[in-house]
């Protein structure tokens, strides 16, 4: 084998293994009003010191309250003051809409999330 080869071979499983120890994504479910706003700091919480990016999936939100915005943009702005990333997977229009219509559209980094 070359050194080449082997040196392609160890980065892919590197990156294999990390995927594999990487946390899964934090399910947002499709009710964030005001009374699961506890529940969802709480989710959050278990995860502002995370090294690795944290995914949030939000592909099922229905219903989202101000409360839940906000909580997305304290996560994302103190995560992000540390250095690390938070990303919003299959944001649903729901939750785009109405971050737009609170202008957190840019702090959510919702303009190149994956849909």
């Amino acid at each position: 084998m070359s050194k080449q080869s082997a040196k392609k071979e160890g980065k892919a499983v590197n990156a294999a293994a990390a995927a594999a120890t990487a946390p899964a994504p934090i399910r947002l479910g499709t009710d964030l009003g005001i009374e699961n706003a506890q529940a969802l700091h709480a989710k959050l919480a278990g995860r502002i010191d995370d090294m690795e990016t944290v995914v949030l999936d939000a592909a099922e939100i229905e219903r989202v309250h101000t409360a839940a915005l906000q909580l997305f943009c304290l996560f994302c702005r103190d995560r992000r003051a540390a250095g690390r990333e938070v990303e919003f997977l299959r944001p649903s229009e729901t939750l785009r809409n109405a971050a737009a219509l609170l202008g957190a559209t840019t702090l959510l980094n919702l303009a190149r999330a994956k849909v």
